[in-house]
């Protein structure tokens, strides 16, 4: 796995909580940079770009859009297994990832020293590369 891949992954995994958020920026950002003018609907799809729908459109087709949806999926299922099969794993992605823990704090909840931390870091990182990877996402 590449460096960029592991940073790629911890991004989405930091931000799970606020991929909604991050999204609707997206979307805003392409409603506001497009004047959407009254008579351009009249004028038709060759003389003007700005209607109602195009916009809809450039929303749908938009690629981080997308990313960002996937990566969303691909995590809440990472998510649902580790709570079935792996709790501890699940607590450790909770703690370190969504609630921004410290290593000492984690450690005192999970009883998780330093190395073993990193262990189970490297390991669940590499497990949503797995999942990533077959799902073309890295």
């Amino acid at each position: 796995m590449k460096k960029t891949d592991y940073k790629k992954i911890e991004y989405y995994l930091y931000n799970y909580n606020n991929i909604d958020e991050l999204i609707e920026e997206i979307k805003n950002g392409l409603i506001n940079s497009v004047n959407v003018s009254g008579s351009a609907w009249r004028k038709g799809v060759t003389v003007c770009n700005n209607t109602l729908e195009n916009q809809v459109i450039k929303i749908i087709e938009n690629k981080k859009i997308l990313e960002f949806k996937r990566w969303q999926v691909l995590i809440k299922k990472v998510l649902a297994f580790l709570l079935q099969k792996y709790p501890k794993y699940y607590d450790f992605i909770n703690l370190k990832y969504f609630q921004n823990k410290s290593k000492d704090e984690t450690e005192q909840t999970l009883k998780f020293d330093f190395k073993k931390q990193k262990i189970i870091k490297d390991k669940l990182i590499g497990f949503v590369y797995k999942n990533a990877k077959m799902r073309n996402l890295v």
